[in-house]
């Protein structure tokens, strides 16, 4: 066999050049992989996260409006809206809670200012059941919903549920702020 010539060529031979790619290849693909996982999860944990915050905004505000509930009104009150008088300001304040199933939105109106907790389109469900003691009393309000996450992406959106019971801390049905005010001046 007859030696071959060094001509001062160093090079590589086409089944290195494969074998390199091939390597490079998987492992460009397993950190694709890596990373498209580490974003999906970050997605769902923040997904979660704005979701959980609604609904605290959501069950802090029924609370504090509850708390100062002095009575509800009855023909407004249903499993979609709850319609009560809150102490505000010394004064009694119309105060109602509207879910609207085809708006994914639940609102809040007081004396005609509406809001919507910037939950829209993330409210899938929600219920008020207010329970009345048999004097026709208001006892207390149980409140069960179910928010879904407003972000778009691949995946199922994340959903967080709960269940509460909210009690009014206005229990002298015909005590008025505004009158233990004028009586202390």
């Amino acid at each position: 066999m007859a030696e071959r010539p060094d001509n001062g060529r160093h090079g590589v031979t086409m089944m290195e050049i494969v074998i390199v790619v091939a390597i490079s290849s998987m492992v460009l693909t397993m950190a694709m992989l890596l990373m498209n996982r580490t974003t999906r999860h970050f997605k769902k944990g923040t997904d979660m996260l704005n979701i959980q915050r609604l609904m605290d905004n959501i069950v802090e505000r029924i609370r504090t409006d509850v708390r100062s509930l002095k009575r509800i009104i009855p023909a407004e009150c249903n499993e979609n809206s709850f319609s009560f008088y809150a102490i505000r300001d010394g004064d009694e304040k119309k105060i109602r809670y509207t879910y609207d199933k085809d708006k994914a939105t639940l609102f809040r109106n007081e004396q005609g200012k509406e809001s919507n907790f910037h939950g829209a389109r993330q409210v899938k469900s929600f219920m008020f059941k207010p329970q009345i003691d048999d004097a026709g009393r208001f006892s207390f309000l149980n409140v069960v919903m179910q928010l879904i996450s407003d972000e778009k992406g691949g995946g199922k959106a994340s959903t967080l549920s709960i269940a509460c019971q909210f009690y009014s801390t206005c229990v002298e049905s015909e005590l008025k702020i505004g009158n233990l005010r004028k009586k202390a001046k």
